[in-house]
Parts: structure tokens; sequence; C-alpha cells
């Protein structure tokens, strides 16, 4: 059966509207005919370059306009987009390639330090790298001169319903980054189903200054967004003042942050200036549970946020709270499915369904939901079960449907909107001649969610320091994965059988 290439929400706005704005960055903006055709000179060039249909193409840019022009150019020629975290490092990074194996790698010139490494590393697949603001060298291509060699005009080429539009990493079960591959159906729909929540037309115009690697802002926000004709003003990072100025400036009528965002939007010491000229339609926060201070005191200043619940693996949203007047919104909910056509229930570990109040595992079902992991059947059975989308994360559910995240069944912690494995941080902490035991833990934290804290015992004799050991970890994992507390003990908790035990370490970290 058809379906619709993901690339359609842009090439379709650029003749419904193709003089309207559909991008500012660093106060450029580009019309949807300009980003439009940007794209095809991207998908025009990737053919020449001899890349097909499913070929993957990894993109390790940070936020910069460039980042959606390969997005889509590479979405229009039928390519894989794998957009990557910019903070992984070398070791991190191999993994990924290794395991996707693109065809082509395009980066910037001022992260191209850790691709360069990557790229000519046998079994990669790698056979292009292109460097946007580079120069041409020893194979090596620069964006900018070898875009100029091709047109810019290009038709999305027509797709199958089950045909892969991404490969996004994750964590996974066993520590090891997993690919969740996700058609054009699933990110297709799901953009639909943001738009369709939040009612965006072509008026709207959202400040964002998410990474554009994660799947919230590429479905919650440039999908949303785009499929409507509506427009997105990025930053290159996220600075307070620059937020709270654009939003007037822009007259922003939407706002996609996460927690630590709304947290230091509320306590900058001009905000009660900006809340007077900012007229925000609506609101939204996810990708970790929103403390409920944070959110009082941002709808005290300011259009009441919505928070929602998404996964990587439904593409990724799942809940949302209503609009403003439209219903009810309920603190330290994560809210309702967001469009009929998800379905969501809860389960205990016998595979029997909750009552309303009791913890169970989450499970859903929809178009949404992704098509597995790349190269790992296993856990895809493991995930994917007669339908059903197991999560992994504990909820309840009220009376009234609103679903409340509890905890995690898989051990991630989640701090700033990242996952982190925790199994991870512990092969790299056993690697220190010191350390006799090693086990990571997530504590709550008002600011990013939570911290992320590794717990130590050392072998006999040996002495280390808590800044001996956060060096130690920054040599091999990106900085959002680096513990911001270390403790020591004679011993770690076990159980009667002599494994590490968490539930009881916890219990101390928090009572101490």
């Amino acid at each position: 059966m058809k379906g619709v290439n993901l690339a359609s929400c842009l090439e379709n706005s650029a003749h419904a509207h193709p003089g309207r704005t559909a991008l500012i960055f660093e106060d450029r903006r580009w019309t949807f005919r300009e980003l439009d055709a940007e794209a095809n000179r991207i998908a025009n060039g990737l053919v020449d370059l001899g890349v097909e249909k499913g070929d993957r193409v990894s993109i390790f840019l940070p936020n910069c306009p460039e980042f959606l022009f390969w997005y889509f150019g590479a979405l229009k020629m039928g390519a894989v987009v794998n957009p990557i975290n910019t903070m992984l490092r070398e070791r991190e990074l191999e993994y990924v390639v290794r395991d996707c194996t693109p065809k082509v790698l395009v980066t910037s010139e001022d992260l191209s330090a850790v691709p360069l490494h990557v790229y000519g590393l046998p079994e990669t697949g790698i056979e292009k790298l292109i460097v946007v603001q580079g120069k041409e060298s020893g194979g090596i291509l620069s964006n900018e001169a070898w875009l100029k060699r091709y047109p810019a005009a290009f038709d999305a080429i027509p797709v199958e319903r089950d045909d892969l539009a991404a490969i996004l990493y994750t964590s996974g079960t066993t520590g090891e980054p997993k690919g969740v591959m996700l058609t054009h159906l699933n990110l297709w729909t799901n953009a639909r189903h943001c738009a369709d929540w939040a009612e965006t037309s072509y008026k709207d115009l959202s400040v964002c200054a998410l990474p554009l690697f994660h799947s919230y802002a590429l479905t919650h926000v440039v999908g949303e967004l785009f499929i409507e004709g509506g427009a997105v003003a990025w930053l290159r990072r996220f600075e307070p003042a620059a937020f709270l100025d654009a939003m007037a400036r822009y007259q922003a009528t939407a706002c996609h942050c996460v927690a630590t965002m709304y947290y230091a939007l509320v306590n900058h010491p001009k905000t009660d200036d900006y809340a007077r000229k900012i007229r925000l339609r609506y609101c939204v926060t996810g990708a970790a549970v929103t403390p409920e201070p944070i959110l009082r005191a941002w709808n005290e200043k300011f259009t009441p946020m919505s928070e929602g619940y998404g996964l990587t693996e439904a593409a990724p949203v799942v809940f949302m709270n209503p609009l403003p007047g439209k219903g009810v919104q309920k603190a330290t909910s994560c809210g309702v499915p967001i469009v009929p056509e998800i379905e969501a229930g809860v389960v205990n570990d016998g595979g029997r369904p909750a009552a309303a109040g009791e913890v169970g595992e989450l499970i859903i079902r929809g178009p949404n939901v992704m098509k597995g992991y790349w190269n790992k059947p296993e856990a895809t059975a493991e995930s994917l079960r007669n339908g059903w989308l197991y999560t992994g994360d504990m909820v309840s559910f009220d009376e009234d449907g609103y679903f409340y995240i509890r905890d995690r069944k898989k051990d991630m912690i989640c701090r700033a909107a990242f996952n982190i494995y925790p199994k991870e941080l512990e092969d790299i902490l056993y690697t220190h001649p010191a350390v006799a035991e090693a086990q990571v833990v997530g504590i709550p934290d008002l600011v990013k969610g939570e911290e992320v804290v590794a717990c130590l015992a050392l072998k006999p004799g040996n002495k280390v320091t808590v800044e001996e050991i956060i060096r130690f970890c920054r040599k091999d994992l990106a900085a959002y994965k680096v513990p911001k507390y270390v403790r020591f003990f004679d011993s770690l908790p076990k159980t009667v059988t002599g494994k590490l035990e968490k539930m009881t370490l916890r219990k101390i970290l928090l009572s101490g």
C-alpha cells in the first residue's frame, strides 16, 4: 500500500505558501520555497553520489538551517535519515555508524574532529564525508561548493507505508544504543496528530532551541508546524534572554521546551516584562516530567503549558494534556492519548490489565509505533508483542483516563530530557584501576529532572577523588552522561544472592 513521503509536508507547504516564512535562524529568514529548494539540491546531490532508496545518511550537525535542508533532502530521494546526538564522543559515534553503516555522513566544520576520526574506519560504510562551511580535501566535500552543482527542483519519490524514513538511536536494555526504525507513516501520522491536537495553522510560529536531532524537535515542532505551513524560529543554543526576546520579537504563538528550559525562563530577571509582551496560544513540555513548582510558576506568568509524554519508539508523542480551554489540565499528569487512534493500556507483570490507580507497565499501539530496532531482532521481539509496544515505563491512570508516569521499569535515567543508561557508565567506571564495585543511579532534581550519581566501592588500599572520577568519565562519555555526584562506600548494597542492588542504594542516597 502506498504511503506519504514525510518530505511532502515541506513540499506541500512550498506549493500552498511559497512566499511565507518557514524558518528563522539568527535573524535570517527562509521561505517555504527557499527551504524546499535547498532540500532539492541535496536530494539531487545524493542521487549523483550514488545514494539509493534505503541507504542511510547520517546527520551530525548542530542546530543550524543545514540540518533541515539535509533532513528533508535525504527523505525526498528515499534515503533513511540518521540524526545523531552531537555530544557523542569518538567511541560512541563509532558504534552508531558501524551499526547503521551510512553511505554519507554530514557534519559541520566546528564539530568535524569527531566525525573525521570515524571517517575512513573499516566497516562503517561511509563513502563520503561532507562538511558544512568546510574545505574540500582528501575526498572530503565542502557542503556549499558541492551543492552549487545541483538544480533546485526535485519531486519527493513515492514510498510504501512501511518504508523507513529515519533511524534514531536511543539507549537500550543492554547498555548499547538501539536504532529505532521509524517509517514515513510513523512520522507523518504523529506530526499530523500533533498538528490536530494543537489546532495548528499557517498563522502559527514557535520559538525553539531543542536539539534538532531529538525526536521531540523533529515531530512535535518541525513536523507539526510544517505540515500546516507554520513557521519555526530556531536558536543555535538555549539562552533564556535570547529565547524570551525571540518570542516577543517574532510574536510567537507557540513554545516548545523541556522542564529545564522553562525553569530558566521563569527565573530570568526580566521574565515579568517579557510576559506582558508575549501572547502565546499554547505551550508544550515533554521529554521529562515537569516538577509541579515549575509548572505553577510558568502558568502564573504565561499561557498554561500542556505536559505530554512520548518516546522515540512512538515517533514520539503518545499523551498530551488538553490545550488551554479545551479540557482539564491536570498537574503531574502527562495527559490522555493525543488522538483516539493511539491506544494505551497498563499491565502488571503477569500481563493482566491494571485497574485505575494501579501501577503497571505502559503499553501502546497505533500508526506511530516503530517498525522495530535496527539489527536487533531479539530486542524488537521483546518490545513489540501482539501489536503492542511495551514501553518499559511504569504508569497509572485515574478514573478520567489521565495517565501519570510513576517510574521506569528499565533502569533508565532521564537527565534534562536525555536518556542515560547506567550500564554504559558502569562499564566505563569498572575500567578504572581503583574501582571494585560501581553502580550508577538517578536521583530527583528540580532543574534537570534527574541527576546522575556514581556510587563506588574501591579496591583495598586504593584512593581516588571525586574530581578524578569525573575527569575519567569525561574522556569517553558525552558531557550529559558524566556523573554530577560521586559517592564512595565500603561496599555497595547487595541482594541475598550477591547481586548489586539499586533499590536500597537509592534509599540511602535520598535519605542522606
